[in-house]
């Protein structure tokens, strides 16, 4: 018997069933289509894990009160260069656009600045905020943890979890090229990727798990450190909450720094100097049967392209969840391609 591959669907499709289940549970239009815009971002960029797979989650999340996606947020520290936000139990996707748009504002205004988040929903991949900073002359870098919540992780060593996996992420301006672009967890494995790679029956690494079957930190100690870092940051002076003892809401936690670099030196000779060594590293001879050399964000970019003309295979499990969606809000299931396999 052949394998179910899934079903192949346009990313418009995708696009317009996202948004029109987020409307069902309260989502404003704009804010909709901000978020499917991510979401569908996620599944062409080959990071299925942040994809249309969390629909289910965050629309349940909403139409159960966890999350209001109507709230607007406010400001609740403001001394310029430094900003504190409360997103008021909105989704992270849409309390991060605002925040990164802030964080460039007052990046302009007084050369450096950094914006904390705190009381949102996670916000699923962080790449978007960055480029976009990177796109406007910003290089930036952040932090994030979950609140005290989402606990997945061990420390070195520990038999049990007690920290999230707390990603980083970054953006660099770069000439001609994609942007310089990292966003990772800081766990062997994104939790979301782990979870995808279990509903489709795939391999799991040896390396992603523990002995008592936990997520370890990527690199060991390394990692932990990272990861540990990214607590006290983005949940202690976030004031979003740290690990501890009782388990927490997953409420996310975030500091985001921006540096405009015309104010140390003209933007356009440093993106050339960024890729000049960006080509220097690519251009590194290759051991045999290896791959060709990708900078951060690379990947991305060249998944986007092939999918947007491809389309999106949504896995048969997840498929089910859409079908289940479509029926509890009376939205009309995505149109597969033709000749997409169901």
């Amino acid at each position: 018997m052949t394998k179910q591959v899934g079903t192949l669907v346009d990313q418009a499709e995708l696009f317009r069933f996202i948004s029109e289940v987020l409307q069902a549970v309260g989502t404003p239009l704009a804010g909709a289509s901000e978020m499917a815009n991510q979401m569908v971002a996620s599944d062409l960029a080959g990071h299925e894990s942040h994809g249309i797979r969390r629909l289910r989650e965050y629309a349940y999340r909403a139409s159960d009160g966890f999350v209001n996606p109507a709230a607007i947020p406010t400001l609740e520290q403001d001394s310029g260069s430094l900003v504190s936000v409360n997103g008021n139990t909105n989704y992270g996707h849409l309390v991060m656009p605002f925040a990164t748009d802030l964080l460039i504002e007052r990046a302009r205004q007084h050369g450096i600045a950094a914006v904390t988040v705190k009381n949102c929903d996670p916000a699923g991949r962080f790449a978007d905020f960055c480029d976009h900073a990177a796109n406007e002359g910003i290089a930036v870098f952040m932090f994030m943890n979950v609140g005290g919540g989402a606990i997945d992780v061990a420390p070195p060593g520990g038999a049990e979890a007690r920290i999230a996996t707390n990603p980083i992420a970054a953006g660099v301006p770069r000439e001609g090229a994609p942007n310089l672009v990292m966003d990772m967890a800081t766990s062997a494995v994104a939790k979301g990727r782990l979870a995808d790679a279990q509903e489709r029956g795939t391999e799991i690494e040896s390396d992603w798990l523990n002995q008592s079957g936990v997520l370890v930190p990527l690199g060991g100690v390394k990692g932990f450190a990272l990861s540990v870092i990214a607590e006290a940051l983005a949940g202690t002076l976030s004031s979003a909450g740290t690990v501890g003892p009782e388990v927490a809401d997953a409420r996310q936690g975030v500091l985001a720094i921006g540096i405009d670099i015309q104010k140390l030196r003209p933007l356009a000779e440093f993106k050339s100097d960024v890729a000049k060594f960006a080509t220097h590293l690519k251009q590194t001879p290759l051991e045999p049967g290896a791959p060709e050399i990708r900078m951060p964000g690379e990947s991305t970019a060249i998944n986007t392209k092939i999918r947007k003309e491809s389309g999106v295979t949504i896995h048969p499990v997840i498929w089910e969840r859409l079908v289940e969606l479509a029926d509890n809000f009376s939205i009309k299931l995505p149109e597969p391609k033709s000749g997409s396999q169901q």
